[in-house]
């Protein structure tokens, strides 16, 4: 029943379908959007920004944003630290030396 309807709304549609003329009104419209969206977009764009650094320097983000960087990297620091097992840090390391010396000793002077 749905898609016999369907099937007439859509045959009623077409054979009453007008095409207007706008002569060019629809191309210089779609012209004119974009650099005035662009502008505007640019302009709250810049406003946002000023805004958004105004308050993080009103309400000390350079303090804040230190302090939370040093408490992240104290608790992961403290967080290895408890569960390393020194004999394997010393094993790593002379690893890398070694890596390290090999690296330098094959370099082209």
């Amino acid at each position: 029943m749905m898609e016999n309807d369907d099937k007439l709304i859509k045959n009623f549609m077409l054979a009453n379908k007008h095409e207007i003329e706008d002569n060019g009104f629809s191309r210089r419209v779609i012209r004119r959007l974009p650099q005035q969206a662009k502008w505007l977009s640019d302009i709250l764009s810049v406003i946002c920004a000023i805004i958004c650094c105004t308050l993080f320097y009103i309400f000390n983000g350079f303090e804040i944003l230190c302090q939370t960087i040093s408490d992240i990297v104290a608790s992961q620091t403290y967080y290895l630290m408890s569960d390393t097992n020194f004999q394997s840090l010393i094993i790593a390391t002379v690893v890398l030396i070694i890596i390290g010396v090999q690296r330098v000793c094959s370099l082209k002077w």
